[in-house]
C-alpha cells in the first residue's frame, strides 16, 4: 500500500498491490461491482489495462477538500491486483496507472 495526501489541497491517493494468483477477470468484476454498487455507483470496465480493469467514480466531491470525486481503478495485471482511489479525475487516475503498470 502507497498513500500520498497533498497538503495544498487535501486531496489522497492510495495505489495497493496484492497478490493475484488465481484471480480472474470475472472475479474482478464481481468484486469490482459489489464494491460500486455498496455506494451506490456503477463499475465500468476500461480496456488498455493489464487482463481486467474496472472503475467508479463517487459522488463525494462536495465532501473532499479537494472539491474533486474520488475514483477508483481496479486492475488485474497477471499475478497483480492493483487497486488506486484518488481524489482525481478518471483521466488522471488513469494517467498514474499507466505509469504504475510501465514501471
Amino acid at each position: 500500500m502507497c498513500s500520498y495526501s497533498a497538503p495544498a489541497t487535501g486531496a489522497n491517493l492510495e495505489i495497493g498491490f496484492s497478490p493475484a494468483s488465481g484471480t480472474s477477470a470475472s472475479t474482478l468484476k464481481t468484486v469490482a461491482d459489489s464494491q460500486a454498487n455498496a455506494q451506490k455507483r456503477t463499475a465500468a470496465p476500461v480496456s488498455g489495462f493489464g487482463a481486467a480493469a474496472y472503475t467508479y467514480t463517487l459522488a463525494d466531491a462536495s465532501t473532499n477538500s479537494s472539491g474533486v470525486a474520488t475514483t477508483v481503478l481496479m486492475i488485474l495485471d497477471g499475478s497483480r491486483l492493483i487497486n488506486i482511489t484518488a481524489e482525481a479525475t478518471v483521466a488522471q487516475v488513469q494517467a498514474i496507472a499507466r505509469y504504475v503498470l510501465a514501471h
